[in-house]
């Protein structure tokens, strides 16, 4: 096939009339100019120029000329084009698809183009596709065919096991009870997977592309768009959400944003997972109704023990009466704290606040807070720091600081290293009061302050009686007593 054919004249060598020193493109331009002029075509030179195996036909149905990658590829190409034989290369299961489109081709002088199966000479069946162009004169009549075969066959692989990975990464997302969502910087959705479309109300074969937003109610919109906004600068955001479809209870999410970056650092699409929490917030609820509840029987048992004390002493206006009411309600105020709090701490600021509240109006003017307002004590740790800085407050009414004009309580608390880990440190410091010395008799009171502190695991109390003021010291380890 190494000549130079055209139908009804004789064969002669390509090289004889073309010579060996005439560039390949400039061989393929004198072929075309050639062929468009009705002239004869050097097909082998243009041919090999096509490196995928490449073969002319003419409208008669006859090969016209190939190239040696289509003599010596997966075809065995007869000299007369014979469709039959061709089929038989094909896999079977494309074989009726195919040969209606090809003979389509063909009667309406049409490209044609697909891709394909072929039986290579050891059997394997490989992906092809097959290009057929054709070559019309100015009648419209085709005067031939070009066939290119391109092995596509490792991509073809490539891009079938990409689409089982997508099809089992859908699969395992559509298995999830969360809302799968994937967000366009633009705020529209690209994906969304089957829990998501059945709490939006999205049909899943949509295909997408609305806006994300509008899906979720105005409810949460305000800070649905700054959580949307955090995510296009590349900040990871969160938010809680609400869904109310008609005919069904309002449910609660909680939906957190993460941005997916390209590889230059940028924004490509964002990831949101949107958890309902419906029944966690329907349990959050019914508990805060039983802590209420609990709150207020706590209370009433305090009430009565109140009132039985006062009918079983005999003298109701006994000073150390006075004292045992103010320690009960130290431990109701602490208990207060506790509940709002939920059971989880209470801040250290807001114990001392509360505690020193039977001084009277003197918060920032004689009683001074230095610390983290945030610092938070669990629940064990707050009632027994609470009794103690009631009966500080009560000791600095009756005889230090606060029991004249002039004096002023210092309370700080801060975290410092203590045997290589965090402590917790509360400092009472008092000064401008009168005269102080230690008491040659130390009562209940004293106990309170001194001793009971020193239930918390690690701690440790310290009293000075400096003339200047009285300092109490507390320290514990920070995982003792701190919250979270």
């Amino acid at each position: 096939m190494a000549a130079r054919l055209n139908q009804g004249e004789s064969t002669r060598t390509a090289s004889s009339e073309i010579g060996p020193s005439v560039e390949s493109s400039q061989v393929l331009v004198s072929a075309t100019k050639r062929f468009h002029a009705g002239g004869p075509i050097e097909l082998p030179v243009a041919l090999e120029l096509i490196l995928d195996p490449a073969c002319l036909f003419g409208s008669d149905g006859r090969i016209i000329g190939c190239n040696d990658a289509w003599r010596s590829g997966v075809i065995e190409t007869p000299e007369v084009f014979a469709p039959s034989r061709w089929m038989e290369r094909l896999h079977p299961s494309e074989r009726e698809s195919i040969k209606p489109r090809l003979t389509d081709a063909f009667v309406s002088a049409r490209n044609f183009e697909a891709d394909m199966r072929l039986r290579a000479s050891t059997g394997e069946y490989r992906w092809h596709m097959l290009r057929v162009r054709v070559h019309t004169v100015r009648d419209g009549k085709p005067r031939f065919w070009l066939y290119t075969l391109t092995d596509i066959h490792a991509r073809k692989l490539r891009k079938q096991d990409l689409a089982r990975t997508i099809k089992l990464q859908a699969g395992m997302l559509d298995v999830s009870v969360d809302c799968v969502k994937v967000i366009q910087p633009n705020g529209r959705l690209s994906y969304m997977n089957r829990a998501g479309c059945i709490a939006l109300g999205v049909d899943e074969h949509s295909g997408f592309g609305m806006e994300w937003l509008p899906l979720l109610g105005p409810e949460v919109k305000e800070v649905g768009e700054a959580a949307l906004d955090d995510a296009r600068r590349g900040l990871n955001a969160r938010f809680p959400g609400l869904s109310c479809l008609p005919g069904a209870k309002p449910r609660h999410w909680d939906n957190m944003l993460t941005p997916l970056l390209s590889p230059d650092g940028g924004v490509e699409a964002i990831l949101c997972v949107s958890r309902d929490i419906t029944a966690q917030r329907e349990s959050e609820e019914r508990i805060a109704v039983l802590m209420g509840e609990l709150n207020h029987r706590s209370k009433n048992q305090l009430s009565v023990m109140h009132a039985l004390v006062r009918r079983t002493v005999p003298d109701t206006r006994a000073p150390w009466l006075r004292t045992l009411e103010q320690r009960i309600t130290s431990i109701a105020r602490s208990q207060d704290l506790l509940i709002n709090g939920e059971w989880t701490g209470t801040t250290i600021y807001d114990l001392v606040v509360s505690q020193t509240a039977i001084a009277g109006d003197v918060l920032d003017e004689r009683l001074l807070l230095q610390g983290d307002p945030d610092l938070r004590l669990h629940t064990g740790t707050a009632e027994t720091i609470g009794l103690a800085l009631h009966e500080l407050t009560t000791n600095a009414v009756k005889y230090g600081a606060l029991s004249n004009g002039s004096g002023h309580v210092s309370v700080r608390w801060s975290i410092q290293d203590g045997d290589g880990s965090p402590h917790l440190c509360i400092d009472w410091t008092e000064s401008g009061g009168p005269p102080v010395k230690e008491p040659e008799r130390k009562g209940f009171g004293s106990l309170i302050i001194e001793r009971n502190p020193r239930v918390v695991s690690g701690a440790k109390v310290s009293c000075h009686y400096p003339p200047t003021g009285f300092v109490w010291h507390f320290e514990a380890p920070a995982r003792s007593v701190l919250a979270g």
